[in-house]
C-alpha cells in the first residue's frame, strides 16, 4: 500500500522539518564564482520533535543541512579518494570489501589527505546535535567514507551496527549524503523502531539473512545531497546493490562517551583521549579554514577530564580502535 503523506511526515517513514530558517543579508564568493545580495541561510539546529522522531523510531532524515560551497568540495574530495582507491593508490588498504568483493567503505577518513573531512566533523550542526542527544561529553570516535560504485555497488543485508548492547544508549551514526540516495543507487532501508527490539528478536531477522527489503516494515531512507540520515546503530538497517548508472556516496560519524566506555569497556582510555584531540582539531579547522556560507561555530567546551589540544601538536590522525583495545 503505497504511504501516505501528512503534516510534515511521510506515515511510516520519514520527519521532515518545515521549519523556516532566519536569513541574513551576505555577499559571499563561492567556488562557482562571486553571490551578491544573497541571503545567506543562518546555520540550522535540530529540533525538539526531529529529536523525539529520532528517539521514536531510530532513524531520522534532515534536509538540506550542508550547503552548497561546503557540497561542492566534498564532492570533489571524495571522487579524488575513490579514484585513489580503484586505482590501488595509498587508500586502497584501508577500504573494506563487500560480499561481491567490490571496495565500497574507507576507514580512517581523517587519515587519508583531504580538504573536507575535519572540517565537516566541525560543522556546528553536527556538534548542536551532538550534545543535545548524547550530552556534553560526546567524542566522536569513527569516521569513514561509505560509496556504491554505478552498475554494481554492492549490498549490505540487514544488520545492527558494531557490538549489540542490551541497553538503549543513544548511539547512532550520523550519515551526511554527498549524492542522491534512491532504491535504485542502493538507499539504506530501515525497519523503523526496531532499535527497541530485544537483541534476540534482532538477531532471529539477521540470522534468516533477508536480502529482500520488500518487508511492509520497512522503508526507503530516500535522500538528496546534503541531507543527513540519523540511523542509530541497533536499528535493523541494509541496502540493496546499486543497479543504476549513478554513484552514491555518504560519510558516516559515529561517537561514544568515557561514561559509556567505562562500563562497556570498549577501548583504553587513552582511545577517547586522542579522540577528543581529534575533534578539538577538527573545529578549529573548521573556525580557521571557513565555507562562505558559515554563519557561527560550535562552542565546544572540552571535557573536564580531557586534555586541552595545543595545535603544535601534530598527532597521527589515524587512531585505530584496536591498536586502543581495552585490556584487563
Amino acid at each position: 500500500m503505497p504511504r501516505q503523506k501528512h503534516a510534515g511526515f511521510l506515515l511510516g517513514g520519514f520527519f521532515n522539518s518545515n521549519t523556516k530558517n532566519v536569513k541574513v543579508q551576505a555577499t559571499d564568493t563561492y567556488p562557482q564564482g562571486k553571490i551578491k545580495n544573497k541571503e545567506k541561510l543562518k546555520i540550522r539546529k535540530i529540533t525538539d520533535d526531529e529529536i523525539q522522531f529520532f528517539n521514536d523510531n531510530g532513524y531520522l532524515i534532515l534536509k538540506g543541512v550542508i550547503q552548497p560551497d561546503e557540497l561542492t568540495v566534498i564532492q570533489r574530495e571524495s571522487q579524488r579518494l575513490i579514484d585513489e582507491i580503484l586505482a590501488g593508490g595509498p587508500a586502497d588498504p584501508w577500504c573494506n570489501r563487500g560480499p561481491e568483493g567490490i571496495p565500497y567503505y574507507l576507514t580512517y577518513l581523517h587519515s587519508h589527505p583531504n580538504e573536507f573531512s575535519l572540517r565537516l566533523l566541525g560543522h556546528p550542526f553536527i556538534g548542536d546535535l551532538l550534545h543535545r542527544i548524547v550530552g556534553p561529553d560526546f567524542i566522536p570516535c569513527y569516521e569513514s567514507l561509505v560509496f556504491k560504485l554505478p552498475k554494481h555497488g554492492s549490498s549490505v543485508r540487514w544488520h545492527r551496527d558494531g557490538n549489540a548492547i542490551r541497553e538503549n544508549h543513544p548511539i547512532f551514526n550520523i550519515d551526511i549524503y554527498i549524492d542522491d540516495s534512491t532504491v535504485d543507487n542502493g538507499c539504506v532501508w530501515v525497519i523503523p523502531k526496531s532499535h527497541l527490539w530485544g537483541i534476540e528478536e534482532a538477531q532471529e531477522v539477521i540470522d534468516r539473512g533477508e536480502a529482500n527489503f520488500e518487508r511492509e516494515d520497512a522503508v526507503p531512507a530516500e535522500v538528496e545531497p546534503g541531507d543527513i540520515l540519523l540511523h542509530h546503530t541497533k536499528v535493523l538497517h541494509g541496502s540493496k546493490i546499486n543497479t543504476s548508472g549513478t554513484l552514491r556516496r555518504v560519510i558516516y560519524f559515529d561517537q561514544r562517551t568515557p561514561q559509556w566506555n567505562e562500563r562497556y569497556k570498549w577501548w583504553q582510555s587513552e582511545f577517547l583521549t586522542q579522540r577528543c584531540k581529534l575533534y578539538q582539531r577538527a573545529l578549529h579547522e573548521r573556525r580557521t579554514n571557513p565555507y562562505p556560507s558559515d554563519t557561527e561555530q560550535f562552542g565546544y567546551a572540552v571535557p573536564s577530564d580531557m586534555p586541552i589540544w595545543d595545535p603544535v601538536d601534530d598527532f597521527d590522525l589515524r587512531i585505530q580502535h584496536r591498536a586502543y583495545a581495552y585490556q584487563e
